[in-house]
Parts: structure tokens; sequence; C-alpha cells
């Protein structure tokens, strides 16, 4: 993943005061491998939604914020 959009996430992990628990269950759900499409998606866990383009995540979104894209 580029270092500039690690460091996005990163910053949006710390604003939206993402849990170590919840940055675990990114990383778990990232381990799997999952395909993503090309364009814009989104996967809903029990407190966030993590959003992102074609291979990579790119932001965190809290309850009742919007997602964009496809849901995975």
């Amino acid at each position: 993943m580029p270092l500039e959009i690690q460091r996005h996430l990163v910053r949006r992990i710390r604003r939206r005061k993402i849990s170590a628990s919840q940055v675990d269950a990114i990383l778990q759900w990232v381990l799997t491998e999952p395909e993503a499409p090309a364009g814009d998606w989104y996967k809903r866990f029990d407190d966030f939604i993590l959003c992102g383009t074609g291979a990579y995540p790119k932001t965190v979104l809290e309850p009742g914020m919007k997602p964009f894209g496809i849901e995975l």
C-alpha cells in the first residue's frame, strides 16, 4: 500500500477513534485477501465502515456516515 494512503488511513482511524480491536477486525479481513472491484467499495463492520477504491482501503467512516461504491 502506498505510504500516502497508509498515512491517510492512520489519520482517519485516530480521528474517528477506531479502537485496537476494530483495527484488528480490518487486519483479519484483509488477511482473507478479499477481491475488490476496480472502483469504489465499502465494507461494513460492527462499529464502522471501511471504504476503498480498487485494491486499497482509503478511509474509515463512523456509524451514520454514508458510504459510497459497491458494498462488499
